[in-house]
């Protein structure tokens, strides 16, 4: 049955679930849900039982933005942050910097204290096709105190999948590999598809998407379940291997040649390969490699949709892109996650003890 069949109590009591343990929402608070409009029944069906547990909640749609990383259009930062507070950013020439992804650290803070006074709903909830997770709009969110729930190319069958998952079990995993990434220097992946990967997150800090978004300026995916990190620009050397596209199975693997950080070449599924070469003719900053993800949820099963897929227990992933949101310095115009399945993850430990996260695709914390 559908998401938008509206006798489906199964959705209902997902949804139930995703306010009362997810999102932890309290009957004083103001709830933002943006979709775009590929999305969007799935955004009015979360209205619906979403408005109960809140004091107001507004649903809006916007067109999509066509790829990941590439932040929200005017009228949803009209939505958070009000309509004074974008003209202000505009009469100073920062909005359209904003939406190119040109701001430099400066300007940033100079848009901060334009905005730092307003009020801004406590919980945001992005269902959309194309990820507004890794830009400054987020980061801003957050910033500001709203707990914000970003949910990519989520599809109908998730309520069935894994937004079912153990979020004690969940969140137990996603803390313990954070907090080995975070003590770690280097990691090193290898798989039987090919893949022999270094890199170094030494100074960086590892974060878990627990699926518990409860506290002020708190952020993750729903469905959840990763632990992730930004590795240190041009320090990444090697090669990795995935049979995925973000929404299919590929004709051929396509393998991805690293030097020093960047996306040097890539080779094999046609159609993907002259997609990604594409998107790296438009800029340098588009080869860097963005994050390190571990997959932590055992109730995801789905490869061909890479919200889902990326979360599957026992797999990591390597993403190429933006990392500014998240605690590396890139800025870019896409953000795109791909999947390494059956690896092993160890990680070498600033003690210089080397601690193994994934055996053979088998998460072992």
């Amino acid at each position: 049955m559908g998401v938008i069949d509206f006798k489906d109590s199964e959705v209902d009591v997902a949804l139930k679930k995703m306010a009362e343990e997810n999102l932890c929402l309290r009957s004083g608070e103001k709830l933002l849900i943006v979709t775009d409009t590929e999305k969007a029944s799935i955004g009015y069906r979360m209205f619906n039982v979403l408005k109960d547990y809140v004091f107001k909640v507004v649903h809006l749609t916007y067109i999509p933005t066509g790829r990941h990383g590439i932040e929200p259009p005017e009228n949803v930062w009209i939505a958070t942050f009000g309509k004074e507070a974008v003209k202000k950013l505009k009469s100073k020439g920062l909005f359209e910097k904003i939406l190119k992804k040109t701001i430099g650290d400066n300007e940033e803070e100079e848009i901060v204290k334009i905005l730092e006074d307003i009020p801004i709903p406590e919980v945001v909830v992005a269902v959309n096709r194309d990820s507004i997770s890794h830009t400054l709009f987020r980061k801003l969110c957050n910033r500001f105190g709203a707990r914000f729930a970003s949910m990519p190319l989520f599809e109908e069958f998730m309520f069935y999948t894994s937004m079912q998952a153990n979020w004690k079990e969940v969140e137990r995993r996603s803390v313990a590999a954070a907090n080995v990434l975070s003590s770690g220097k280097r990691v090193h992946i290898v798989s039987e598809d090919g893949t022999d990967l270094f890199i170094d997150i030494a100074g960086r800090k590892g974060i878990a998407d627990t699926g518990r978004i409860c506290s002020a300026g708190s952020f993750g995916n729903l469905p959840a379940g990763e632990a992730f990190i930004a590795p240190v620009e041009g320090n990444t050397e090697g090669v990795f291997v995935t049979n995925w596209a973000p929404d299919r199975k590929l004709e051929e693997p396509v393998k991805f040649f690293i030097e020093n950080g960047k996306v040097v070449s890539v080779s094999g599924d046609k159609r993907l390969v002259e997609y990604l070469n594409a998107i790296f003719e438009k800029g340098e900053e588009n080869r860097n490699i963005a994050e390190l993800g571990i997959g932590t949820n055992e109730k995801a099963a789905r490869f061909d949709n890479i919200l889902e897929g990326e979360k599957i227990l026992g797999t990591c992933h390597i993403a190429v892109g933006d990392n500014s949101a998240f605690g590396g310095n890139v800025r870019a115009n896409v953000h795109i996650d791909f999947i390494v399945e059956k690896p092993t993850l160890v990680v070498e430990l600033d003690s210089g003890e080397e601690k193994t996260i994934i055996n053979s695709g088998n998460f072992v914390l």
